[in-house]
């Protein structure tokens, strides 16, 4: 023990000197540079092979520097609880609220599971209006209600215990729903698996549909989350990840900006500070893709068939895990509490992040 932490000490060490030294050469060039470049004509020696070099190798030793900060932030594989979810199914959809209470549904039987912070059941929500259904995913609006899918019927419902009886269906019918989320407006987003379109609309508070948006072209859209930008992000089966802005226009995915291969991305959630985590159902991990540096495994052992997940700002991700019927908690970052300041720029809206 006494060898590993001196060479722990070491490495730490030798790894704030290094930072340390960059800091302070480039503080010291710009201090020679900057009057010479603002008072003289020409470069001197100075030829553009030399500032196309120095650009390369910057742009490559920043892109170091963040992959350095990003392995130092965040955790692999250190579970710290594993919840069994009560029924004989698999958990295939959940929700963190604010309270530490965890909503959680799928195959499990026409129940939403309600468990505390501590993971214990503590309420179970029976999904009946006309006839027994089972929900496919799961949400909260802006006003606290319970919203989900149900693919088999078709339709969007929301639980309101003060009707009878207590689900509500609203937008009509959906072509195969499946993924839901609610944007940081109070929109409410639905993927349509068969059909390959998501769609938006806004619901008041006798549960009329308003200003309902389209979007068309995707791929067995799976699952759905709001990010931080006001935007979106959902999985498509056997395919990849895109990202939507607020006003429903695409800006990317994450195959093509992070060059990442896919299995089966299914579950995907977004944290406070912009950074887009995926569960991949076919290679059993989740991938973390920051905002700025290269993907990192979070989650590379112990799922059998990961689908829904979520995240708290403490720093702790839930994954829906419906091979074992469970809820899999992890510390996937060092430091629990985020102070944001440049979130995933995909919108056309200014952030709507919360500071923790």
């Amino acid at each position: 023990m006494m060898d590993s932490s001196l060479e722990f000490c070491r490495q730490k060490e030798d790894l704030v000197r290094t930072v340390r030294t960059l800091q302070v050469t480039s503080q010291n060039t710009l201090q020679k540079t900057v009057p010479l470049l603002s008072s003289h004509m020409g470069l001197g020696l100075l030829r553009p092979f030399h500032v196309h070099q120095l650009s390369e190798k910057t742009t490559q030793v920043c892109r170091d520097l963040e992959d350095v900060g990003n392995l130092l932030l965040f955790r692999q594989d250190e579970l710290i609880q594993t919840v069994s979810v009560p029924g004989t199914g698999g958990s295939s959809c959940l929700v963190w609220c604010s309270d530490g209470t965890l909503y959680v549904c799928g195959d499990n039987g026409p129940y939403i599971h309600v468990l505390n912070s501590q993971g214990k059941p503590s309420q179970a929500l029976y999904c009946c209006d006309d006839d027994l259904f089972l929900p496919d995913s799961i949400r909260m609006t802006r006003l606290g209600s319970v919203v989900v899918t149900d693919i088999a019927e078709g339709a969007v419902r929301i639980h309101n215990p003060n009707s009878q009886p207590p689900w509500v269906k609203v937008g009509g019918h959906f072509q195969s729903p499946r993924g839901l989320a609610v944007d940081s407006s109070g929109r409410i987003l639905v993927a349509e698996y068969t059909a390959g379109t998501i769609k938006a609309f806004h619901i008041d508070k006798i549960h009329r549909v308003h200003g309902i948006k389209k979007v068309d072209g995707l791929q067995g859209p799976q699952y759905i989350c709001a990010t931080p930008d006001g935007g979106f992000a959902i999985s498509e089966e056997c395919g990849d990840v895109k990202l939507f802005t607020n006003s429903l226009n695409p800006c990317g995915s994450i195959s093509e900006t992070y060059q990442h291969k896919f299995g089966n991305p299914s579950g995907v959630c977004a944290d406070p500070e912009g950074n887009i985590l995926v569960a991949d159902e076919q290679k059993r991990n989740v991938t973390l893709f920051p905002v700025t540096g290269s993907p990192i495994c979070i989650v590379s052992k112990g799922l059998c068939k990961p689908a829904g997940i979520t995240c708290s700002p403490f720093g702790l991700l839930y994954v829906a895990d419906s091979g074992d019927n469970t809820v899999k908690v992890y510390k996937y970052r060092a430091r629990p509490y985020y102070t944001p300041n440049s979130p995933r720029k995909s919108g056309d809206a200014q952030s709507q992040t919360p500071r923790a």
